[in-house]
Parts: C-alpha cells; sequence; structure tokens
C-alpha cells in the first residue's frame, strides 16, 4: 500500500492503511475496514506503538496551557479527551484515570499518568490556593486552627451564627492571623475571600459533583453561568439542588439567591444607618432614628433587585419591618427632604405667565386708572393682582406626582434575629432552667398552700374568740360610760335599773 501524507491527526500504518488519533485512543477509518477487514484485524502492532510512543513524547513536553479541565471531569490535551477524575476520600485529591490504548505500554504510558497527574495537581492547586493555606498554616494556635479546620471542611464558607460563640471568643490576635489568610468576618457569613471567584466555584462545585455522584445536580450549569455572568442576585428555582447554590456562593433569601460577599455590602449600608444618631451630621442614606432605616436605590443597585425583592431578602436576614404612611410628616423619614422641601417643588413649577383677553383687559383698565383721578362717587377697581386666577399645576406629570405622593408607603426595617440552631440550644438551657424553677415554684406553692388550709381553721376559731371578747368589752364599756343625766337615753336606763332592784328587793 503506497504512503501518504499524515495531516493533522491522520496518520498512516505501513500494510495496514490509515486512521487517527483522539487523544491515545487510535481510530481506524471505516472505509477501510469495510474493503479490508482481515487485512485490518491483523494490522502492525509495532508501527502503531512506535506512533503512540511519539504522540506521549509530545505530550510530556506540553505546557500546562495546553490542558483543560471540564466540568463533567474530563481532561483534554489540545481538546483531545486524555483522562478523567475519580473520586477518592479527600475530595480535594481526585484520582487520574489515563484514556488510552493498550498500544500505549511502558515507559510511555508511566509519563504520560506522571503528567496528567501534575497538572492536576497544578490545577487545583492554583485555584484553590486561599482554602489550601488554611490547611497548610502553622502559625495558628490550637483554638483558631480548630476554627480554620471547620471553615477548611466546610469549604470557605459558614454562616456566622453557626460559630457564634467560637467568633466570640477570639481574640484580636488570632482574627488578625486568619484575616491574614483571606478570611472575612462578616455579618451574616464567615468565608474565604479568594474562593468567591468564577475560578475556584468552579473546580469546587466540580470535586462536589464527583465525590457526590448519587446527588441531585439539576440547575448546576444555569448557577454557575449566572456566576460567570456577574450576577449579584437572581430568582431561586425551587426544582435546583439548594447545596449547589451555597457552593457557587449565593445565599437563598426568599426566593432570591444572593451573593454572600454581595451581602457584606448591604450589611455595611445597613449598618451605617443604624449607628447614625439623630441630630448628627451627616446623615446616612437610609436613616431613621438609629434603629430602624428604609431601604435606598443604593442598597437595591447592589443586589441587582427591586422593592419586592429587597423586602424578600431582608426577611431572610432577619429584619422585620412595619409600615409608615406616607401622610406622616416627611421630615420624620427623610432628614433631607424636610430642607428641600419647598425649592424642589418651585423648581418644579415655574411661576405661571398671565396671558389672554382677561389680561389685556386688566391692562387696559390699569392704563385708564392711571390717567384718570378716582372721586369718592367712583367705586375704586379691584387691584390687578386680585384679579389674577391663582395658577394650578397640570398635566399628566402632575398627577403622576400625586398618585406616587398619595398610595407610596414607606417601610421601616429593624433587626429582629430568627431562631437557629444556635439560638434554639439556648432557649433549650434557658427552658430547662424554666422547668426546674417552676418544680421548686409549685413545691414551695403546695407546702404554702397546705399550711394556708390549716390556717384558716386556726383563724376561724381565733375570730370567734376575738368576737366575743369585742362583745364583752363592749358591755363593759357601755357599762362604765358616763351618761349624760339629760338625755332620755340616761332617764331610761335609771329608770330600767330602778325596776331591776325593785325586783330583787321583792324577791
Amino acid at each position: 500500500m503506497e504512503s501518504k501524507i499524515i495531516h493533522k491527526d491522520d496518520v498512516l500504518i505501513e500494510k495496514s492503511g490509515s486512521g487517527r488519533f483522539e487523544g491515545f485512543r487510535f481510530y481506524i477509518n471505516k472505509s477501510n475496514i469495510d474493503k479490508e477487514t482481515d487485512e485490518q484485524n491483523n494490522f502492525d502492532n509495532e508501527s502503531l506503538i512506535a506512533a503512540f510512543t511519539k504522540r506521549a513524547t509530545r505530550f510530556c513536553a506540553a505546557a500546562n496551557g495546553d490542558f483543560t479541565l471540564s466540568s463533567d471531569g474530563i481532561i483534554r490535551w489540545i481538546g483531545q479527551p486524555v483522562g478523567q477524575l475519580i473520586a477518592t476520600t479527600d475530595i480535594l485529591k481526585p484520582k487520574v484515570l489515563l484514556l488510552a490504548d493498550v498500544q500505549l505500554t511502558g515507559e510511555s504510558r508511566d509519563q504520560v499518568i506522571a503528567r496528567l497527574e501534575r497538572f492536576v495537581i497544578f490545577h487545583f492547586e492554583t485555584t484553590l490556593k486561599p482554602l489550601l493555606d488554611l490547611r497548610n498554616a502553622n502559625n495558628l494556635t490550637d483554638s483558631t486552627a480548630q476554627f480554620a479546620s471547620r471553615l477548611f471542611n466546610s469549604l470557605g464558607i459558614l454562616p456566622r451564627r453557626s460559630v457564634a460563640q467560637i467568633v466570640k471568643n477570639l481574640d484580636q490576635e488570632a482574627r488578625r492571623n486568619l484575616r491574614q489568610l483571606g478570611i472575612r468576618f462578616g455579618a451574616f457569613n464567615i468565608y474565604v475571600m479568594g474562593m468567591l471567584k468564577p475560578a475556584p466555584i468552579q473546580a469546587l462545585t466540580l470535586l462536589w459533583c464527583l465525590k457526590n455522584k448519587n446527588s441531585d445536580q439539576t440547575g448546576l450549569n444555569e448557577i454557575l453561568a449566572a456566576l460567570n455572568n456577574g450576577r449579584t442576585s437572581f430568582v431561586v428555582d425551587p426544582t435546583y439542588n439548594p447545596t449547589l447554590y451555597r457552593l457557587a456562593g449565593y445565599q437563598i433569601l426568599g426566593n432570591r439567591a444572593v451573593r454572600i460577599d454581595i451581602l457584606e455590602r448591604l450589611a455595611n449600608l445597613i449598618r451605617s444607618t443604624l449607628h447614625w444618631k439623630p441630630g448628627l451630621e451627616p446623615k446616612p442614606d437610609g436613616a431613621y432614628d438609629g434603629k430602624s432605616f428604609f431601604v435606598t436605590p443604593a442598597m437595591m443597585s447592589n443586589l441587582g433587585a427591586n422593592e419586592t425583592d429587597m423586602n424578600e431578602i431582608l426577611k431572610g436576614l432577619g429584619y422585620q419591618s412595619h409600615r409608615y404612611d406616607n401622610s406622616v410628616p416627611t421630615k420624620n423619614l427623610a432628614h433631607e427632604h424636610s430642607s428641600h422641601n419647598t425649592s424642589i417643588t418651585t423648581a418644579l413649577f415655574p411661576e405661571a405667565e398671565c396671558v389672554g383677553d382677561l389680561w389685556k383687559t386688566i391692562q387696559q383698565s390699569n392704563t385708564l386708572q392711571a390717567e384718570i383721578k378716582t372721586t369718592s362717587s367712583l367705586e375704586q377697581s379691584p387691584c390687578a393682582t386680585d384679579c389674577l386666577p391663582k395658577a394650578e399645576p397640570v398635566g399628566d406629570f402632575v398627577k403622576h406626582m400625586q398618585n406616587t405622593a398619595e398610595n407610596k408607603t414607606v417601610l421601616l426595617w429593624s433587626y429582629h434575629p430568627q431562631q437557629t440552631q444556635h439560638y434554639r440550644n439556648r432557649d433549650n438551657s434557658k427552658q430547662k432552667q424554666q422547668e426546674k424553677h417552676k418544680k421548686t415554684s409549685t413545691q414551695e406553692s403546695n407546702t404554702h398552700y397546705n399550711t394556708s388550709q390549716k390556717k384558716p381553721l386556726k383563724a376561724q376559731h381565733s375570730y370567734k374568740d376575738n368576737k366575743k371578747k369585742t362583745a364583752s368589752l363592749h358591755k363593759k364599756s357601755l357599762r362604765t360610760q358616763n351618761y349624760d343625766s339629760n338625755s332620755p337615753f340616761a332617764k331610761l336606763a335609771v329608770l330600767r335599773d330602778q325596776l331591776k332592784r325593785d325586783k330583787d328587793a321583792r324577791l
């Protein structure tokens, strides 16, 4: 068979026909298989092995830029699949499976596998460097190292509420060491700042998917596409796995998924409004009374959300709102509005100009009155300014402003944290203490009740005795009391005593 010129990956095997390489797999042309099946089954293996060896030499000399790792775990060399990742016990150290024919043997095969492993190590050590630095840090104390290990095991993101007590116990030096490792102590989350970029997130999601093959991975491509497009927030699809949002650096709040670092920008804006005190200048945008705030355009712009979305996001973060009607003086809602209200109104509505036949008539009457002297018999004509009708704003613009002012309500937000597991545990401990207190109080009340049941009996006897004593004392007091001799009661008493003595004398 005549030799042919090799184009790209098409090769010519002497006495066996031509075929093509894809990575380290050789595919014989189908046309030659149909014509010379027997000859193709007995092709020269030595020539094919030599071609594999040359290809392996080129492969080992290739730069890292010639390799790519796709989201399905396939390693490609100049666009052709050469290997596949397989999960191991360590999620950050996957195993490489070589995709090659048996003709790649011996030392060439070992060199190809070693080159693939070097690329995989280089790729993950580069993209996941901020996370790996937590595991490799040597200048941390025991408590700080435990916290860093916990953050490492959670792949760089921890809700602050879940580690609130641990963070509270960290001293300033420990916090400084952790910040040097790229850890950000946010208001809502504690995370590694460098792990929120697209490349590390794609690497993490790939490793997680390899480790959790049987888990639901629906929506992963859509979430990563939103991340690559720079979406700070988007609508949550209930059919997607919520874990994928967290891996991609998003937090689900209501029906929106918001990037974790963007939430910290929102927290900074809110913090300035809550730290403001009435009477101080300058007043932050959105501040109300130092205890609550209202949503501003800057907050919505950072999150890429409208007013309805902001309400859901703030509720998910633990804030509660109460409505404030626009009929309440606006100076309580916005200090700057009250100071510029008059100037804004005059700027929107310019001074009315006098036009029309009425104005001409008024001008003529003014000129006549200036020439003719007024007399006492003539009535004084009204002033020109009194004849001018009051200018009223008209048009669709004014109607829109009036409707907006009438219908708009302002929501004031204040922080009321929702109960999480951390707070539930604390509440459970309090509840146990309350139950113990209730038991002791019920025992004391029972003993008090038993004693009180006995005391009323004694009190009843004492009451009768006291009643008799008071009656006898009352009689004695009546007997010993000095009566007025002139009163009719005294005379009756004297008569009664005399009759009693006479009766006793007869007996």
